[in-house]
């Protein structure tokens, strides 16, 4: 991917952390930094000024259950895109046609052959 370079001032906690999720994940330090940047510049500003506000007033355990929430929103977006992704593949012709147990086991069988 082409791109530009950018460089960013950051504190040795957050430096190190880069650098352990690069090793773990198999990645850049640059995709990681540059993920975390494509997510920071889409937020509006209401939730980019909230984030400021957040790092400056917050204690460590309010950061961890806003970390906490975020994932949980992240998860939940990653499910409803797999789900609309499966249903979009779904072969749902012939399930008029199954109304018993024995009906749903011969289907099954059948997707076996």
């Amino acid at each position: 991917m082409a791109g530009k370079t950018i460089s960013a001032h950051i504190d040795t906690e957050t430096a190190n952390r880069v650098t352990h999720l690069a090793k773990m994940e198999q990645r850049r330090t640059s995709q990681i930094a540059g993920m975390a940047l494509k997510f920071f510049v889409c937020l509006p500003p209401e939730a980019r000024a909230a984030l400021w506000q957040i790092e400056a007033l917050a204690s460590p355990a309010d950061f961890e259950e806003i970390t906490r929430e975020i994932t949980r929103t992240l998860l939940h977006a990653q499910y409803k895109v797999a789900n609309r992704q499966i249903i979009s593949h779904l072969n749902v012709d012939n399930l008029e046609q199954i109304e018993t147990e024995d009906d749903i086991l011969e289907a099954a069988v059948a997707l076996t052959r």
